[in-house]
C-alpha cells in the first residue's frame, strides 16, 4: 500500500531532479556535436625519481577541451586538448658565509600541452570524460647549493609527454558541472640528477630522472554546451 502510494511520487521526484529539468539540456543532445570546457586546480604527487629530488606534493591547474560528436548508445567519442602547469616546493636551509643559515626554496615545475582521443559516457544524471592524450612536457627544477642565486643548480628539459586519465561530472545547473577526476602524465625525459646534491661533494655522479612520473588528483568546473 506504502509503496503504490508513494511509487508515483518517487518518480515525479526524480524527473524533476533530472539533469534537463535544471537547465542540462546539452547531457542529453540526440544530435550534433557536444562540446565541453573544464577547468580544476590539481593536487599533484611525483613518483620514481621527481619524488627522490624533491618532496612529492604539489600544486597547479589544467583547462580542456572537448569535443564528441559520434554516438554509441551512451557513449559519445571525440577528441580533446588539454595544458596545465603543476609545481613542486621545498624549503632549504643553507649555510651563509660567517656563519648562519639562509632559507631558500627548490622548485621543480611540470607544464603540459597534450592531444588526443576522449570518451564521454552519459550515466543517467551524471556522465565520465576519459582520455588518452600525447604532446610535449617543458620541465624544469632548480635547487639551491648556497645563499645566493649564483649557488643555484638548474636543470630544464622538453620531451614528449603521454596523459591518462578523466573524471566524473555531476551537472549542477544551465550546463554546468562539478567534476572529480585524476590523471597520469609520464614525461620521458632522459635529464639526470643527484638525487640529493651535497656542496661538500659537488662530483657526485647524477642518479635519477627528476621529470619522470606525475599522478594529479582534481576537483573542477565543467561546462557542456
Amino acid at each position: 500500500m506504502v509503496r503504490a502510494v508513494l511509487g508515483p511520487w518517487l518518480i515525479a521526484g526524480l524527473l524533476a531532479a533530472s539533469p534537463a529539468a535544471r537547465g542540462n539540456d546539452a547531457i542529453g543532445r540526440a544530435r550534433g556535436p557536444v562540446f565541453s570546457v573544464a577547468a580544476a586546480p590539481r593536487l599533484g604527487i611525483l613518483f620514481a625519481g621527481g619524488a627522490a629530488a624533491i618532496q612529492r606534493v604539489g600544486f597547479g591547474a589544467g583547462l580542456q577541451f572537448r569535443v564528441h560528436a559520434l554516438r554509441l548508445g551512451p557513449l559519445r567519442i571525440g577528441a580533446g586538448v588539454q595544458l596545465g602547469h603543476t609545481r613542486y616546493l621545498e624549503r632549504y636551509s643553507v649555510a651563509v658565509d660567517g656563519g648562519g643559515t639562509a632559507r631558500r626554496w627548490a622548485a621543480l615545475g611540470h607544464t603540459d600541452f597534450a592531444a588526443g582521443p576522449s570518451f564521454q559516457i552519459v550515466m543517467g544524471p551524471v556522465f565520465a570524460e576519459l582520455g588518452v592524450e600525447a604532446g610535449l612536457g617543458i620541465s624544469s627544477l632548480v635547487r639551491p647549493l648556497g645563499p645566493t642565486v649564483n649557488d643555484e643548480e638548474e636543470t630544464n628539459d622538453t620531451t614528449a609527454m603521454i596523459r591518462g586519465g578523466g573524471h566524473l561530472g555531476i551537472p549542477i545547473r544551465n550546463n554546468s558541472s562539478i567534476t572529480i577526476g585524476a590523471a597520469v602524465q609520464k614525461y620521458f625525459s632522459r635529464a639526470q640528477v643527484v638525487a640529493r646534491p651535497d656542496p661538500a661533494v659537488p662530483d657526485a655522479p647524477p642518479d635519477v630522472n627528476p621529470f619522470d612520473l606525475m599522478l594529479e588528483l582534481t576537483v573542477g568546473y565543467h561546462f557542456m554546451f
